[in-house]
């Protein structure tokens, strides 16, 4: 996904990538027009877990938008949705893991919807 950075201006309010990658941030309006969507913020279980993608696959996880993707009521569902994108999708797994300190750690998440997975390893936490 490429999106358009510029140099940070703390005379605006600016989102950053959670690596800050060298001082670059969006502006506002561009990360409402990305992210946000406004009034049209969506609600469904699936389009939420898609808006995550796409933040989590761009950086921007760190921000009040990302957390209402989990705050309309249904944010375990969500979730668990991410969980099954990400078990197909290793771009995906490669960057939550980048954001795990955010987000946190994908294994540890996956497992609160698959514990089965640790006791057939044979761990039986």
């Amino acid at each position: 996904m490429i999106i358009t950075l510029k140099p940070y201006d703390a005379s605006t309010m600016e989102y950053t990538h959670y690596e800050n990658i060298q001082g670059m941030c969006m502006t506002r309006a561009a990360y409402f027009a990305c992210f946000s969507g406004g009034a049209d913020f969506p609600t469904a279980p699936p389009a939420l877990a898609e808006l995550a993608v796409k933040m989590i696959k761009t950086g921007f996880v760190i921000h009040r938008e990302f957390e209402s993707c989990f705050e309309m009521g249904n944010g375990g569902e969500v979730m668990k949705l991410l969980v099954d994108m990400a078990l197909k999708d290793d771009a995906l797994r490669d960057w939550w893991q980048r954001g795990a300190y955010y987000i946190g750690d994908f294994e540890k998440v996956k497992q609160r919807f698959y514990p089965e997975e640790r006791e057939v390893l044979g761990c039986n936490m």
